[in-house]
């Protein structure tokens, strides 16, 4: 089984090389969206403007299925309900995912116990080298300045908002690259082509904003 969008930031979130720690509560919501951008691609999800759209369907993926439930109550409605919807859902979509990864081999899990008392898990990732097609393709395109195809844009866009790239690309130079490419592609008429994935990622940024003010003011 070749990973999807929620694979591949979640395998990218956790490798042991990673130069950055992934934040869990924006690797989450990152996920929700990942999910989203593959229902999508599947042709069930789709915008209208600044609604959103959903239709029915089984899918056999207990994750996209439980993600289907939540949106169709949703569906012709404005996408700013999502934003409400992601914060409140995303732990238990990332549960679900997690436990997924773990049965399908892409993830180990070790219990962490502290005086005979389990209080948490550790992941590992078991299979990282599938990853490096993609990795290839994303060096190619924001690295060295290719048009990118669609699943290495999607993946960008993630890995971007998730804030992915040091743990993607080898170099700081690469990295530094990668980041400025990253910023000119979301800037440009190649990014709204797309008009559905446009507007998930916008929303996705409004999610992920509304989350640092919510910490910003936790702070004070």
């Amino acid at each position: 089984m070749q990973p999807g969008y929620r694979e591949k930031i979640i395998m990218h979130a956790f490798y042991p090389k990673k130069q950055r720690f992934a934040n869990p509560n924006v690797l989450k919501s990152v996920l929700f969206y990942a999910c989203l951008f593959e229902l999508a691609e599947k042709g069930i999800l789709g915008t209208e403007g600044i609604r959103l759209w959903c239709r029915e369907s089984e899918t056999g993926d207990p994750v996209l299925d439980r993600i289907i439930s939540l949106l169709i109550p949703l569906s012709g409605k404005k996408l700013s309900r999502l934003q409400l919807l992601v914060p409140r859902r995303a732990g238990e979509i990332y549960k679900k995912q997690m436990e997924l990864m773990t049965e399908n081999h892409y993830l180990l899990r070790e219990e962490i116990v502290f005086i005979s008392w389990k209080v948490g898990n550790r992941y590992r990732v078991r299979k990282y080298d599938l990853l490096k097609p993609g990795i290839t393709k994303m060096e190619r395109a924001l690295v060295y300045g290719r048009v990118p195809d669609r699943e290495t844009w999607l993946t960008a866009l993630l890995a971007g908002e998730a804030n992915l790239m040091d743990n993607i690309f080898p170099t700081r130079e690469y990295r530094e690259r990668a980041k400025k490419r990253y910023k000119e592609l979301l800037g440009s008429e190649f990014h709204r082509e797309d008009k559905t994935i446009f507007q998930l990622r916008k929303s996705l940024k409004k999610t992920l904003d509304t989350q640092k003010a919510l910490r910003a003011i936790t702070r004070t």
